[in-house]
């Protein structure tokens, strides 16, 4: 039999007894299942916005990834001390469910860690984005899925030196080249990019320079072939700052004119060549100072290691920012 509705009277009697002697056996417990699903939609919003950085992620352009990535680990890592706080209040039948958000939200906070790494690991994103899958899927509390798949696998291409078709890239030897063997003393002169000038080799060989965007508007290179296999590129980046990824034989603090300070990298392998079958040089060229954190890379490389050392210090020393990006 169903019990009869109470009156109206009965429940003011209810609200002034409350009100009179501090409550009448009511229960001032949160709701924990509507406090998780608010956690979950603070952080909703951040995790969609990393999802379509994911989508549209290249390994040659990364600045959006990284900026969308940074931001959702803080979103996650406020919501996670939310949660955490909960379970303090939580009914011992309810903490089972307070924790499986908090295990969720810990790992997609890895990931997005993992997503804001440079340079990023291919196999570090990849166990990141199945431990929040999996702890996505175990909670009772729903959250955005991030799929990372196409972006691993662009890496992991990248990685063997298949590079992804991109406007530009290094141009292809022009110009006579010089026999193998010891070249002449290298000439120079002075070369004005985009938003930079610099000396670059000149004569005896050397092709005139080549202009390039693989990432249209992001990324701007200069490169130059010459004698004996020799070649010096110069990578401007308005958005970001210059990095270098890979493994390295040994990184040095160097002196730069206009910038003060550049890393030298001396390494084998990649995606060039020439690098992989020679010693290269990379200097890393980048300015505190600069609000927009635009950067500079400037490698060397050739059949000739001891002129490519040269010619990359002369060019990397001689880098100067003009106009705009300055």
């Amino acid at each position: 039999m169903r019990a009869p509705k109470p009156s109206a009277r009965a429940v003011a009697i209810g609200v002034c007894c409350a009100a009179l002697v501090g409550g009448c056996g009511g229960s001032d417990e949160p709701d924990i299942d509507a406090e998780l699903d608010e956690v979950a939609a603070s952080v909703a919003r951040p995790i969609e916005r990393l999802s379509a950085a994911l989508d549209g992620a290249k390994p040659s352009s990364l600045v959006v990834l990284r900026a969308t990535a940074e931001r959702t680990a803080d979103a996650l890592a406020d919501a996670r001390r939310d949660v955490r706080d909960l379970e303090d209040s939580a009914a011992d039948s309810e903490r089972g469910r307070v924790r499986e958000l908090e295990t969720a939200l810990d790992d997609y906070e890895a990931l997005a860690e993992s997503l804001a790494e440079s340079p990023l690991a291919a196999a570090e994103i990849e166990v990141s984005a199945e431990r929040a899958h999996q702890a996505a899927q175990d909670s009772r509390v729903e959250l955005p899925e991030l799929e990372s798949g196409p972006l691993v696998a662009a890496l992991r291409k990248t990685r063997r030196g298949q590079v992804p078709e991109v406007a530009g890239g290094l141009s292809a030897p022009v110009g006579p080249a010089a026999p193998a063997g010891n070249p002449a003393a290298t000439s120079y002169t002075t070369y004005t990019g985009p938003s930079f000038q610099a000396r670059i080799p000149t004569g005896g060989g050397w092709a005139a320079p080549s202009q390039s965007e693989p990432t249209p508007g992001e990324l701007f290179r200069t490169n130059v072939r010459g004698p004996n296999g020799l070649f010096v590129a110069i990578d401007f980046t308005p958005f970001e700052p210059a990095t270098f990824g890979g493994r390295y034989q040994s990184r040095t603090e160097v002196g730069q004119t206009a910038f003060g300070s550049a890393t030298l990298y001396v390494f084998q392998g990649g995606v060039l060549p020439e690098c992989q079958r020679n010693t290269c040089f990379d200097y890393i060229i980048n300015s505190g100072s600069q609000s927009g954190g635009s950067g500079f890379a400037v490698v060397a490389g050739g059949n000739d290691s001891a002129t490519a050392a040269a010619i990359a210090q002369t060019v990397a020393e001689s880098v100067t920012p003009i106009g705009q990006y300055r």
